[in-house]
């Protein structure tokens, strides 16, 4: 579920990733990076689906980044992206 809070959060930290997916989670063309805002998740949907891709990367397409950040931010970050394409749901 869509939680603003956790989200408004993770925004900030997304500027790290915006230099491949754009500040607003749209497609990057240039580098093949999917749009994070349309509701087609490529290696599984939600927030566990993408602390997981956070923390591990996909090989020759995004690096790990579970050192480039802690635990708790990886969470906001991944309810921020997660309500990039989920804004309807809120939280209860």
């Amino acid at each position: 579920m869509y939680d603003s809070g956790r989200a408004g959060l993770g925004k900030e930290k997304f500027a790290i990733c915006a230099a491949r997916h754009v500040p607003e989670g749209k497609v990057n063309q240039d580098i093949g990076a999917p749009n994070l805002t349309d509701h087609i998740w490529l290696h599984g949907a939600g927030e566990a689906a993408i602390i997981r891709r956070i923390n591990e990367g996909k090989t020759n397409q995004m690096p790990a980044q579970s050192e480039k950040f802690t635990p708790a931010q990886i969470h906001v970050l991944a309810a921020y992206v997660w309500g990039l394409s989920n804004k309807t749901s809120k939280a209860d």
